[in-house]
């Protein structure tokens, strides 16, 4: 991370003057996300809780699951469906159908509004992209699935400030090296920001490319890993529009 206001004014002197392209994560990073999962997992936990099963049990179903199907079927809104009717018959089984279906059906109902509504964005964040538009090509890489993915940006009211987007199943170190060599991009020319630092920032730094970390109180547990700085190419902002001052 950058300290001391002499060593910040370098930096930022030196990153104005390499980046010519600024990539940035999408979900939790341009709008709200997984707050909606949150909501719609403890909702769910709620729910099988008050049938009798100690909310410890759950969660540990509900990890152990979501675990395996991220790594067998990827991410996105359907396969955390998925994971929730999968749970909702486990327990349902268990209880002799004494699980409320109506009230599940009104999570599932809730939840799936989201994927499809327009997203709620940051504060700030068309004016930061329109400012940061002017000077560097900006692109979005999001993971998850493809349809979903595209029709977030689209619906978010960004797709023609961006120069392109990108939408992999995972975001590690080959998806970032791919994206390099097809443009022929130099790392110490790309910036990287994002709030995940397993998805966004260790991989971004370990490319040799510099980062922006913006934390969100509400990422994903599974997106979270310790931040490998790496000296000089790593900055943390609070907010989106805090970029408007870095560039």
């Amino acid at each position: 991370m950058i300290s001391g206001k002499i060593k910040f004014k370098e930096f930022m002197k030196k990153l104005t003057k390499q980046i010519k392209q600024i990539i940035f994560d999408a979900d939790d990073t341009l709008w709200e996300n997984n707050i909606f999962y949150i909501q719609a997992s403890n909702d769910f936990i709620d729910l099988v809780q008050q049938a009798g099963f100690s909310r410890e049990a759950v969660e540990s179903d509900f990890d152990a699951l979501e675990l395996k199907v991220v790594k067998e079927m990827g991410y996105g809104s359907g396969n955390f469906v998925y994971i929730l009717e999968e749970l909702f018959k486990k327990y349902n089984l268990i209880t002799n159908n004494k699980l409320d279906n109506a009230r599940f059906q009104t999570i599932i109902q809730r939840f799936t509004k989201h994927p499809v509504s327009k997203p709620c964005l940051f504060d700030q964040v068309v004016e930061t992209l329109q400012y940061l538009k002017q000077h560097y090509e900006l692109y979005i890489l999001t993971k998850g699935e493809y349809i979903e993915q595209k029709g977030k940006i689209e619906r978010a009211g960004i797709i023609n400030i961006v120069n392109d987007y990108f939408i992999p199943h995972e975001k590690n170190d080959k998806t970032y090296r791919e994206l390099l060599s097809k443009f022929n991009w130099k790392p110490e020319q790309t910036c990287m920001v994002g709030n995940s630092p397993k998805s966004d920032i260790n991989p971004a730094l370990r490319n040799g490319m510099y980062a922006i970390f913006i934390p969100y109180q509400n990422t994903w547990k599974l997106d979270n890993e310790p931040i490998n700085s790496i000296d000089g190419k790593l900055i943390v902002l609070d907010r989106f529009s805090e970029l408007k001052a870095v560039f």
